[in-house]
């Protein structure tokens, strides 16, 4: 619960249930970077709150000094707080989350975000009957305040997400970078612990990728490299992830593969069957690739350990693919690999 629910407790004590529902329903407002399922969600269990703390109001009838005041905002404040952990074990049972756990984890948060703004509540509904224009002034004009700062909040976070998912992109292809893969592969790994089928991890080298450079200068290498990465992303699963690891090298970890050799062939045929278009030339490359399987045998970096192993020594033939057959298991991590390699014919 944000800071504007103190606003709405004292609208709701103020105005009546009515009123405070309309002011819960108001602060979905305050949720304006989120998407429409949780602006719905927010702004109905704002409106139940006002309207819970607006019948609070109704039955102590508003009035009285100070100690009046005391008790109604603290009443008021007490029942957005249980109407609130509420919500919350709504939300950790859809998520399917222990409840419990969630309203411990929320608690510190949901305190201090009541408690500091508790003072200017009290304060408002023991000046509101003696001056209630200037009262509403105030906390109108807190109000606006505090929407404004959340704005800038908002757009803030917005630019920290942006930041995040450039450092995760390659500034030249806009592929995903070794980084990105790191946090695919170990997803991906998960999943497949928890029953999934295996997944095929490709280690792509382009050849002769320094006489491109030498030839044609590094622009149209650069302009190779983004033609690669687009002709990749078109052609394959969108359920595959391709990610630029440096220089020339590319990795493909495709979800629910299993035949290591079809998509280290096909990824061959992907690149070299078709020249590319760079500079208004056409420009015919090939490429090497190490295919390795990524299971619940072993950790994540060893497979793509041992497909940057395999593709190296494809490489030594150039435009060949080198295909692991054989999977350690976990008693024998270390051990090689057995290996099929396959040519161009």
């Amino acid at each position: 619960m944000s800071v504007s629910g103190v606003f709405v407790a004292a609208a709701a004590l103020v105005g009546g249930p009515l009123v405070g529902a309309c002011a819960g329903a108001a602060t979905s407002a305050f949720e304006l970077g989120a998407v429409r399922r949780k602006r719905f969600a927010w702004g109905g269990a704002s409106a139940l709150e006002g309207f819970c703390i607006g019948v609070v109001g109704q039955q102590l009838a508003f009035g009285g000094g100070g100690a009046r005041a005391l008790a109604l905002a603290g009443l008021g404040l007490l029942t957005g707080m249980v109407i609130n952990a509420c919500n919350t074990v709504i939300v950790a049972l859809d998520r399917g989350r222990v409840p419990w756990r969630e309203i411990t984890a929320c608690c510190p948060s949901h305190l201090l975000v009541w408690a500091l703004p508790s003072p200017p509540l009290v304060a408002f509904l023991f000046a509101y009957p003696r001056a209630s224009y200037v009262s509403l002034a105030l906390a109108g004009g807190l109000l606006s305040a505090i929407w404004f700062a959340n704005r800038i909040r908002l757009q803030l976070e917005q630019s920290l997400a942006e930041e995040r998912l450039r450092a995760r992109l390659d500034a030249l292809t806009s592929a995903p970078n070794r980084y990105a893969l790191a946090e695919a592969l170990t997803a991906e790994h998960s999943r497949i612990m928890r029953g999934g089928r295996p997944a095929a991890v490709c280690f792509l080298d382009l050849d002769l990728f320094r006489d491109v450079n030498n030839t044609y200068g590094y622009a149209a290498g650069d302009e190779l490299l983004v033609s690669v990465y687009r002709r990749l992303r078109e052609r394959l699963r969108a359920s595959d992830g391709i990610f630029r690891w440096g220089g020339e090298e590319f990795v493909v970890l495709a979800p629910d593969h299993a035949d290591l050799a079809e998509l280290a062939e096909r990824l061959r045929q992907l690149v070299g069957r078709q020249p590319f278009t760079i500079r208004g030339r056409e420009l015919r490359v090939t490429c090497s690739v190490g295919a390795a399987r990524l299971d619940e045998f072993r950790e994540p970096d060893a497979s793509l350990e041992a497909a940057s192993r395999l593709v190296r020594v494809a490489k030594e033939r150039r435009n060949a693919v080198q295909v692991e057959t054989g999977v350690p298991r976990a008693s024998s991590r270390a051990g090689p690999a057995q290996a099929l390699e396959a040519t161009a014919g």
